[in-house]
């Protein structure tokens, strides 16, 4: 039976192992004296490759802290239905992955490393697997890495506390990327119009659909506080990619009653205009429930397609018939009326920075090159750090 307390307390005293092998010279001697060139290289790909392929890291995890803990069970049969196997999915779901969640969140599966097509294979992890792992590389290194370990009689141990070390220095890096922005201060001169440019060249990066969520919530953030509308209500915590997939919730934003139902929503699209069929979703979600407002904010311009005129036809009889308000909206002009309710603007720059340093120590949602840009931005628009 699994040990649930044993496992991860084993789990944390390498971890400990490495944070003192990364302070004395950053595991240098660590990796000189147990590892080989090519091993190293092993453990450096899948830790280069954490942020895209987080399956194969907790799957990895897994497998060596099974073959620590119970050194004759081949770990590459990582089924219970194979001969000799085990549930390397039931070690991940309880141990792994929640570890990983607590000290490692940005690397962390929403529930478990099997649940990606790729890895969920009713075949060992011998080097024919079939899974399509997308980057070879890292496939190759994580095959050869169990090959490894159970052909050639490598210490599992010392591969595990090699990947823990890597995974420190990749997070104290990452931190001193987010200390390039500190809380920014105005130099008088700010202006709705100046935030809103600053916002639609971040929007406009690549791989920003997170930003615009964050912006909204940012001004929420405020907002609930103080607009008479929100008294006695309470706006949810951002969900994150870690959030399981069995969540019911109805959007980006969520705003609830102090009894626990939902009272207004936010759905943000990224480059996506609104159109007829959006309209009629958001109902069949909504219609049966406590929600009053449902906003459908978007970054695309034109904010729609199709008949727009059809579209608030059916909003005005959705609102006279069931007194509920879907709202659909550009996020910019939302944006632009939001702000004229703060009585400082730079209160919303500092939620904002705050929440994509946040976001970007915890998730993969946003990335290095966001945190640069909006280092760039305040720059270049004479917001002092």
């Amino acid at each position: 039976m699994m040990n649930i307390y044993s496992l991860s307390s084993l789990l944390g005293k390498l971890l400990n192992i490495a944070e003192e092998c990364y302070k004395s010279d950053y595991g240098k001697k660590f990796f000189s004296d147990n590892l080989s060139a090519h091993q190293l290289e092993h453990i450096t790909t899948i830790v280069n490759n954490a942020e895209t392929q987080k399956s194969v890291l907790a799957v990895l995890i897994t497998c060596l802290l099974k073959k620590i803990e119970s050194p004759s069970q081949d770990v590459r049969l990582h089924r219970e239905e194979f001969k000799d196997g085990y549930s390397g999915r039931g070690l991940d779901t309880n141990v792994v992955t929640p570890w990983l969640k607590e000290h490692f969140p940005k690397f962390a599966p929403k529930e478990s490393g099997w649940l990606t097509r790729s890895i969920e294979q009713p075949h060992p992890f011998t080097k024919n697997f079939p899974g399509k792992i997308r980057n070879v590389n890292v496939k190759n290194a994580f095959l050869s890495i169990l090959e490894d370990v159970e052909e050639k009689k490598s210490v599992a141990e010392k591969y595990l506390i090699s990947m823990l070390i890597l995974l420190l220095d990749k997070t104290e890096k990452e931190l001193g990327i987010m200390e390039m922005i500190t809380n920014v201060k105005s130099t008088g001169s700010i202006t709705i119009n100046l935030i809103l440019e600053m916002l639609k060249e971040h929007f406009s990066m690549a791989r920003s659909s997170r930003l615009p969520v964050i912006a909204i919530y940012s001004i929420y953030q405020i907002l609930v506080k103080s607009v008479e509308i929100y008294k006695g209500k309470k706006l949810q915590p951002l969900k994150s990619h870690t959030t399981s997939d069995r969540y019911m919730g109805y959007g980006d934003i969520e705003v609830y009653y102090n009894d626990g139902t939902p009272f207004e929503i936010v759905e943000i699209k990224h480059k996506i205009p609104i159109d007829l069929i959006t309209i009629k979703d958001v109902f069949k979600k909504v219609q049966t429930t406590s929600i009053k407002r449902y906003f459908i904010l978007t970054t695309a311009d034109p904010n729609f397609v199709g008949d727009e005129k059809e579209i608030f036809d059916i909003l005005n009889g959705i609102k006279q018939k069931y007194n509920i308000d879907i709202i659909p909206n550009g996020i910019i002009a939302s944006l632009k009326y939001y702000l004229r309710f703060l009585i400082d603007l730079n209160e919303f720059l500092n939620v904002y920075t705050e929440n994509i340093k946040k976001e970007f120590s915890q998730t993969t949602d946003v990335k290095e090159l966001h945190i640069k840009k909006w280092e760039e931005l305040i720059k270049r628009y004479g917001v002092d750090k």
